[in-house]
């Protein structure tokens, strides 16, 4: 009787110390899971990046022209105010919501795309209100605009730059990952 309950004792305690284990894997998985979503999110801001430094490039090179219309600095900020909105806004919106539960440098790279993407609203929406205010004059002529579009430029190349980074750092820590080589997780 006592080595039925001493087995029975010990079989129970097996099972209760798995327990441990068992809950470490899932939270791997789940964190591993929040991880992919947070590099396919990264990968998102680099595109939307991209397209907006295009279209940022195409103002930066027409606005010293006089002789480039009004409408077409008006495409180019719509293109861009469309980029932020419909793509940027929602990728940093949930990188924002997960990024406490992220690894510090992945919280770090985060927190630079969040700058980047503040300081390129704000001189988004600076760049359309001169291009309104600026009346009939050509717009090669207004400096503060020539200025804001430079500086749409840079934060959209620094947009593009961190979430690149990021995102090469981010995939080849989740397929070191998957090929089970421990990475610290910082």
């Amino acid at each position: 009787m006592k080595i039925v309950s001493i087995t029975r004792s010990m079989a129970m305690l097996s099972v209760a110390g798995l327990l441990p284990a068992a809950f470490a894997v899932t939270v791997s998985v789940e964190q591993l899971a929040l991880e992919q979503e947070a590099v396919q999110l990264i990968r998102q801001v680099e595109e939307v990046g991209r397209d907006v430094r295009y279209n940022a490039g195409r103002l930066n090179s027409i606005a010293v022209n006089p002789q480039i219309n009004r409408w077409t600095h008006a495409h180019h900020l719509s293109q861009i105010k469309h980029l932020m909105n419909d793509g940027l806004r929602p990728a940093i919106t949930r990188l924002t919501a997960i990024q406490p539960m992220l690894p510090e440098w992945k919280q770090d790279a985060i927190d630079k795309l969040l700058n980047a993407a503040r300081a390129l609203a704000a001189d988004t929406s600076s760049a359309i209100w001169t291009k309104n205010e600026s009346g009939s004059a050509p717009l090669a002529m207004n400096a503060d605009y020539k200025n804001l579009v430079a500086k749409i430029y840079e934060h959209s190349e620094m947009l593009v730059k961190t979430s690149d980074a990021a995102g090469n750092f981010a995939a080849a820590r989740l397929k070191a990952a998957d090929a089970d080589l421990r990475v610290a997780h910082r």
